[in-house]
């Protein structure tokens, strides 16, 4: 999964195509949500798809959809400082690697770990209720603030 995730970061910054690159994106973000099922993190994987996969890509894919450009965008993606920037990134890959590989020898087992849902799910309903109902109530503020100031001018009067 590492392998594929690298394989469409890579379409995603090297493709010339804007609507390639959004569906390489969308698959690669899928993907990133397919590690955190991996790990155990499945309440961040259900929100990696449910919020990025599933909202971002499409405000995206409407975005470009709605763009007066042409469907193929031959666009240039890169800068002339590619190199530069690839050769930085192998530095902090091998980096992190090294680093990675000092702080956690041995460490790893092949133990299976519970899931967060349902942690998660009674703290927010049970100690946190009243925080997480108070930031609900803070969004819906936002939506209505940002649905009033969309309108024009003679609409809101």
């Amino acid at each position: 999964m590492a392998a594929l995730l690298i394989g469409l970061s890579l379409v995603v910054v090297t493709s010339r195509s804007v609507f390639r690159s959004a569906i390489a994106l969308t698959a690669a973000l899928g993907v990133v949500a397919g590690l955190f099922a991996l790990l155990g993190a499945d309440f961040v994987a259900a929100g990696q798809l449910l919020i990025y996969v599933g909202g971002i890509m499409i405000i995206m894919l409407f975005a470009i959809m709605f763009s007066h450009r042409p469907a193929v965008g031959l666009d240039r993606q890169t800068n002339d400082q590619w190199l530069w920037g690839a050769l930085f990134a192998l530095a902090v890959a091998c980096g992190l690697i090294v680093q990675f590989r000092a702080v956690y020898r041995g460490v790893f087992s092949t133990t299976v770990s519970m899931p967060t849902t349902i942690s998660i799910g009674r703290l927010l309903l049970g100690d946190m209720v009243v925080p997480f109902e108070a930031i609900s109530l803070v969004l819906l503020a936002a939506l209505v603030g940002a649905v009033y100031f969309g309108m024009d001018y003679e609409e809101r009067l």
